[in-house]
């Protein structure tokens, strides 16, 4: 068994010239290779007072309440991860852990990167939402880079409901795309895509991954109903 610990706790750093800086390194480099500077960002903007102000999380959880497929599991609120990869390592080829571990080590991707302290609602909601990131990432085959990452913020804000997170996430795209002068209309074309394809997707929150580790991926998006026509960008090519 591999050692496993957190490398990023959901406490917002307090040094501002520790924020800026990751938010230039952030704005300069490819976000495949900047993860722990996004941590560092998105923590900032999510858990901070005006960021908690501006996001509404309690909005969103009361969404995930008021929907029969999620509210079982937050009234449960059952611990998950963290991941241990040389576990999924020895699961047979094609199936969901192997596929999601592979794509881990090919990508130098840490899946226990963050760590919400799940105290509450709001704490459990966003701590699961961190935890499972790359798994809904491998699972709709909207890829690592930046084009990918604005699918599944597309897929997230349907798959959510909330107006406010919808706002969070619009505003953490903008942001992007101004900085690193990325291009308007693929941007836009990958979150509407993405978008579009959560809104056709079962709800992925709440899953209860652990069972669903050894099933062939393809039959755990068949039962999703998850469609990757639409992907746009790299993409996750890993098929399985």
């Amino acid at each position: 068994m591999e050692a496993i610990d957190y490398r990023y706790t959901a406490r917002p750093t307090r040094n501002p010239f520790r924020y800026l800086l990751a938010v230039w390194r952030l704005i300069r480099n490819d976000p495949e290779t900047t993860t722990n500077e996004a941590a560092i960002v998105e923590m900032g903007f999510a858990r901070s007072r005006r960021g908690r102000r501006f996001a509404r999380w309690e909005e969103a959880v009361e969404h995930l309440k008021s929907d029969p497929r999620t509210a079982r599991a937050m009234d449960a609120r059952k611990a998950f991860g963290p991941i241990s990869l040389e576990d999924l390592d020895g699961l047979p080829e094609g199936t969901l852990g192997r596929v999601f571990a592979d794509h881990c080590r090919a990508r130098k991707i840490d899946p226990n990167l963050i760590h919400v302290p799940p105290d509450d609602e709001v704490g459990w909601m966003l701590n699961h939402l961190y935890q499972t990131h790359d798994i809904w990432h491998v699972l709709t085959g909207w890829g690592n880079d930046l084009t990918g990452e604005v699918g599944l913020a597309g897929f997230y804000s349907a798959q959510f409901g909330s107006p406010p997170f919808f706002g969070y996430m619009l505003s953490l795209i903008l942001l992007n795309t101004i900085m690193r002068r990325a291009s308007v209309g693929e941007i836009f074309e990958a979150f509407s895509a993405g978008f579009q394809t959560g809104l056709r997707t079962q709800p992925l929150f709440g899953t209860d991954w652990d069972a669903l580790w050894d099933v062939p991926i393809e039959d755990v998006r068949a039962r999703f109903e998850i469609d990757r026509s639409t992907v746009i960008g790299e993409g996750i090519r890993a098929a399985a």
